[in-house]
């Protein structure tokens, strides 16, 4: 049986190297390519066809979601594995609707990782994923809504505790957890990912 090739997408040189070593390591894998952004990964694709794709979800240039569909342009029936920092049920119900085949923790351990692209390169109807820790399904409480909603606008931490009758340090523990939620360093990474996920609509 010849080798599964494997094309590895993720911006963080880090966890590419990583990757790539595992891959070069583990018998029936074979390295396809790396690339450090969707816009990369896309252009190997039309150089030839992976038999798996590993990709993280967040990266500048184009996220692994838009990556996905560039991919299922060029090679409709491809077999993509999406990680994600923070698993969210949102993104695997959108994972799955645009025809990855899996969606995991990118905290999982080598053999989850290897049994995932072993899984999808030879079953190509099967979604493999994780179960998501519980919380995370609503994503957001009404009350961090409240309060994303409010940021979006431009709202000041003063402003929205003013405008929903809390305190400020209220506020700064929303935001907090809209931050880890949404997997964010700042308002407007959250924001714009919650934009993306479909939480905020414009």
């Amino acid at each position: 049986m010849k080798d599964i090739k494997v094309l590895i997408v993720d911006d963080h040189p880090i966890v590419r190297d990583g990757l790539e070593a595992l891959i070069a390591s583990s018998k029936g894998l074979a390295l396809f390519g790396a690339a450090a952004n969707g816009k990369e990964a896309v252009d190997k694709c039309r150089d030839g066809r992976p038999d798996a794709v590993l990709m993280d979800i967040r990266m500048p240039v184009m996220d692994g979601f838009e990556t996905l569909k560039a991919m299922r342009k060029i090679h409709p029936t491809i077999r993509v594995l999406l990680m994600a920092g923070m698993p969210l049920q949102v993104e695997v119900d959108k994972a799955r609707a645009l025809g990855a085949a899996g969606y995991i923790p990118k905290g999982s351990d080598r053999n989850r990782i290897l049994s995932a692209l072993r899984t999808i390169a030879t079953d190509p109807k099967v979604f493999v994923q994780d179960e998501v820790p519980a919380g995370t399904g609503s994503v957001l409480s009404p009350r961090e809504l409240q309060v994303l909603t409010l940021m979006s606008t431009g709202h000041t931490r003063e402003d929205i505790a003013l405008a929903l009758g809390i305190g400020v340090e209220t506020v700064k523990s929303h935001v907090k957890a809209i931050y880890l939620k949404l997997d964010s360093p700042s308002s407007a990474a959250a924001v714009g990912r919650a934009y993306e996920l479909g939480i905020l609509r414009p």
